[in-house]
């Protein structure tokens, strides 16, 4: 007698144990406590955006346009979630995203490894580089990289992005002027505070376009750099985005709401 319940304890434990090692493998296969999951359930995409960047995401009183714009409503949609736009600003963007401020963030936000080491980017919607943008009387001054880099040039970068980390890793000699936000910064080299600005191609294309007096005075890029959507390290959020993006960049979307916003002055 003894040996059977012996026996029936020894089944039972199996049994168990078996059980246990299932709900284990579907716990990590279904993981209900990822950010993915959280955002389905909770039907809100957090979106983190500066607003000051051109054609990418500009803010516009309580409004916002630009391609980016569209990619995350478009991105927030194919969740079959709300997005909501949280105001950060380039200075503050490491620290937001750190602080769990948003899910995403985007708004023409360039790749580096001070980035990356924050938070996960998906695969990159636009190849570009910095380039530079002055006055059009000054486009023969400033042709040449070497011509900025020189203690006589006034240097403008608005604070806390790319634009200014490259300003001073590769312009040390220049005398930098740090200006608040990428809004009025292009106003400082119109009335001859500044005289000219490190910026991307896309960017310097544009302001020439809205601004007669700018110019895009380097054909080239000095750098070259890619932009992507800045996202909160979560697998299954980072491949959902990742695989979503691939068939917009197929259907050439993305390039078609840079085309878009490179045509419509806000």
């Amino acid at each position: 007698m003894k040996f059977y319940k012996y026996c029936l304890l020894l089944i039972l434990v199996f049994i168990i144990s078996r059980v246990s090692t299932v709900c284990g493998q579907e716990s990590v296969m279904y993981d209900s406590t990822s950010r993915y999951s959280h955002i389905l359930k909770n039907g809100i995409l957090r979106i983190g955006v500066p607003g000051d960047y051109a054609p990418f995401a500009i803010a516009k009183g309580d409004s916002l346009y630009g391609a980016d714009i569209k990619l995350g409503r478009a991105l927030a949609s194919a969740m079959g979630v709300k997005p909501v736009f949280v105001k950060t600003s380039w200075a503050n963007l490491s620290t937001d995203m750190k602080n769990d401020a948003f899910d995403i963030a985007l708004g023409g936000i360039s790749i580096t490894p001070e980035r990356a080491a924050v938070a996960s980017f998906s695969i990159p919607y636009h190849h570009g580089g910095k380039t530079f943008l002055c006055r059009r009387a000054d486009s023969a001054r400033f042709s040449t990289a070497g011509a900025v880099n020189k203690s006589t040039v006034r240097l403008i970068e608005n604070k806390g992005g790319t634009n200014e980390s490259v300003a001073r890793a590769l312009f040390p000699a220049a005398m930098l002027q740090v200006f608040p936000n990428n809004i009025g910064v292009f106003n400082e080299i119109i009335i001859g505070h500044a005289d000219v600005m490190v910026t991307d191609d896309t960017e310097a294309d544009l302001k020439a376009k809205q601004y007669p007096q700018l110019c895009r005075s380097f054909a080239g890029t000095i750098t070259k750099s890619d932009k992507a959507l800045w996202i909160h390290t979560d697998a299954t959020l980072v491949g959902f985005v990742n695989d979503w993006l691939r068939k917009e960049l197929a259907m050439g979307l993305p390039q078609q709401w840079l085309n878009e916003a490179m045509t419509v002055d806000h």
